[in-house]
């Protein structure tokens, strides 16, 4: 349990060393800048200007970098580079000195940014004009078949000519409603449920008739110029070609200047840490010529940091001191590997608080303890930790993504354990023997013991986390609320344990149920100071838990604490999931068994399908259980575990210049 003790560190320098100092601190990945409690009236601050022109130049980069990625990314573009350039698609290494002196490049990549924008444009125009092409068709294509101009059908000095596009049935009742009126000439030119037709009527008529057409849904052809359609729709078509072939020209042009990819996320990286350090700058108290800076150092990282800062100035003051009370420190966790890649499923609930202590063992503990539990199967366990393990591989960086795989190798770990205990290979028997009961076929026994098991394992955890909470507040010298609060309910579990053993045992087991004699004989002999270690421990509860209260307070809540042994004992029972996860795994791992096998009798085409079907039906009984298995198992962590005694709202130690976007930087 290591949550990295910190130190504040006080530095006064000159204005005039200030970025050199922010580039030694920020090689140090060591120091996270703090405000300071006090602003002086001498506080300055960058001009706007300054801030706005790197915001502008950061923005513009990374429009160029989105849209090289996306070009690169197209599946003609690979035609136009080679693959090793893929790698830049992704973020990529880069050294801290050539990170640092990325401001040289400001010259090149600006004019590669304005290019690629420029290109960009291009293509969005010719995106738009496309578009508008597009939609010319689509309103040229109910004329396609007509071989003569739009401007053939124009109104004469006495007539009025209505052209257009209708429904064929709105069409049909048209015809009826003018067929005998001899004023008015109705015509269909095309077929389909959607027709072109023409109206030719006397002007006097022209209002009436075409109020008619509207109310049946005519719509007026919205050319009148003299082309055909099909002189239109040939200009339309050979205008898209021409503007696809445009883009393909643009886009090869682009995939050409690969390279220059990782000038462009180089230097906005260098933006964006630029941006970082004028910002930082606007929380220091400064002078016209000095600046007061402060933040947060790890203990075992202060000689670094003030080393660093040996080669930068001889002008420069430190203070290392310890952080008062009511600062907000930001949490460092310092743990083994395997530790280490549970730590981020606990800061997915919520950073440890710096003053508390690390819950990433015991989480890590638990969290494998129950999905080995939920996957149970030495297959299943064995393809995990080959998956993980390879995935993780993939990945270069130490992120969220691979220690999740790492979690389900470790994972798979404490399967192939469970595995072995419940004697499942794929859900096959192989072992002549096996140590845990068959939760499956052993009957109503076996189902009983498994089931108490989970729910033990229940006990076992909310137990630890109110130990855990007793150090807590131990760490915090506050003795009598430790053993109160924290202790007093660890000896509630255990004696509830002692108290209630036998009794489950023999109300919820048939009578074909032998138990170890030594263990019967325990647990007989351990009854009744069991019901006296909860008895006890509950009137200790009840009489202590309005200690910090007034008045009527004092009184309930020691009820309270009473009553709150039934969310106790739901957060208990909510480790059935565990048995359920279990129990749903093996049944479904049995069940497509029992159906790839049943092919197997007919032929060779039957062993092909019936491996087939096996092979399917583990493949997604392995992956809904590891989902399931991860999910659930969170769960138990955050909300049965965590509610015991963790603080959390913690601020996770963020160190000056590791926020990159595009790249990663190393030594």
């Amino acid at each position: 349990m290591a949550i990295v003790r910190m130190k504040k560190l006080s530095l006064v320098a000159l204005e005039s060393d200030r970025q050199n100092i922010l580039d030694a601190l920020t090689k140090t990945r060591a120091v996270q800048l703090s405000d300071p409690h006090e602003i002086a009236d001498t506080f300055l601050l960058p001009s706007d200007e300054e801030k706005n022109a790197l915001s502008v130049s950061y923005d513009k980069v990374v429009r160029a970098i989105d849209f090289i990625t996306d070009v690169l990314s197209g599946a003609k573009s690979k035609e136009y580079y080679p693959k090793e350039s893929e790698e830049f698609l992704k973020n990529f290494f880069v050294s801290f000195n050539d990170f640092i002196s990325a401001g040289n490049l400001k010259a090149k990549a600006e004019d590669l940014a304005d290019y690629f924008c420029s290109q960009s444009d291009a293509l969005s125009s010719n995106k738009a004009e496309k578009t508008k092409k597009l939609n010319l068709l689509s309103q040229l294509k109910p004329y396609e078949s007509l071989d003569v101009k739009f401007s053939d059908f124009t109104d004469t000095e006495k007539t009025a000519v209505f052209f257009g596009t209708i429904k064929s049935d709105a069409y049909d009742e048209i015809s009826a409603l003018y067929g005998e009126n001899e004023d008015v000439v109705i015509k269909n030119l095309t077929d389909g449920a959607e027709v072109v037709m023409f109206v030719v009527t006397f002007k006097e008529n022209a209002d009436a008739v075409l109020k008619s057409l509207n109310e049946k849904g005519f719509f007026k052809c919205p050319f009148t110029d003299g082309d055909t359609a099909k002189s239109k729709i040939y200009c339309a078509e050979k205008a898209i070609e021409l503007l696809e072939k445009d883009d393909e020209a643009i886009k090869k042009a682009v995939a050409l200047k690969w390279e220059s990819l990782k000038t462009l996320k180089i230097y906005a990286d260098y933006l964006s840490f630029s941006l970082e350090k004028l910002t930082a700058g606007e929380t220091f108290r400064r002078t016209e010529k000095t600046f007061i800076l402060e933040g947060f150092v790890p203990e075992d990282n202060v000689e670094a940091v003030l080393s660093s800062l040996k080669g930068v100035s001889d002008a420069i003051f430190t203070e290392v001191s310890d952080p008062s009370d009511d600062e907000v420190v930001p949490t460092l966790t310092k743990n083994n590997k395997l530790v280490k890649q549970t730590e981020f499923i606990t800061d997915t609930y919520s950073v440890p608080n710096y003053r508390e202590i690390d819950p990433s063992h015991t989480v890590f503990f638990f969290f494998m303890l129950f999905m080995g539990v939920i996957m149970a199967d030495v297959g299943y366990g064995v393809l995990m930790i080959v998956i993980g393990l390879f995935l993780a591989s993939k990945i270069k960086v130490d992120n969220g993504t691979k220690r999740l795989w790492n979690i389900i190798a470790i994972g798979g770990v404490f399967t192939i354990v469970f595995g072995l205990l419940f004697n499942s290979f794929f859900g096959v028997a192989l072992l002549p023997f096996r140590i845990l009961p068959d939760p499956v076929d052993g009957g109503k026994d076996s189902v009983m013991l498994v089931l108490l098991g989970c729910l033990g394992l229940g006990v076992l955890q909310i137990a630890v986390g109110y130990f855990v909470k007793a150090l807590n507040c131990f760490k915090h010298k506050k003795i009598l609320d430790g053993i109160l609060d924290g202790l007093v309910w660890v000896v509630f579990f255990i004696g509830f344990v002692f108290a209630a053993f036998l009794f489950l045992i023999d109300y919820l087991m048939t009578d074909s149920f032998t138990m170890d004699e030594g263990i019967r004989n325990f647990f007989s002999v351990m009854t009744m100071p069991g019901v006296y270690m909860v008895l006890g421990s509950l009137v200790i509860a009840a009489l202590t838990a309005g200690r910090h209260e007034k008045g009527f307070g004092k009184f309930s809540k020691g009820f309270g604490a009473i009553y709150g042994l039934i969310s106790i004992m739901s957060d208990i029972l909510s480790y059935a999931r565990l048995f359920g996860l279990m129990l749903s795994g093996m049944i479904i791992a049995k069940t497509f068994n029992d159906m790839g096998t049943g092919l197997f009798s007919n032929g060779v085409i039957g062993i092909v399908f019936g491996s087939v079907v096996i092979f399917i039906g583990h493949a997604f009984n392995i992956a809904m259980g590891v989902l399931g298995a991860y999910i659930h198992d969170s769960r138990l962590q955050y909300i049965e575990y965590f509610s015991k005694f963790y603080t959390g709202e913690g601020e996770k130690f963020t160190p000056l210049g590791s926020q990159s976007k595009f790249i990663y930087i190393s030594e």
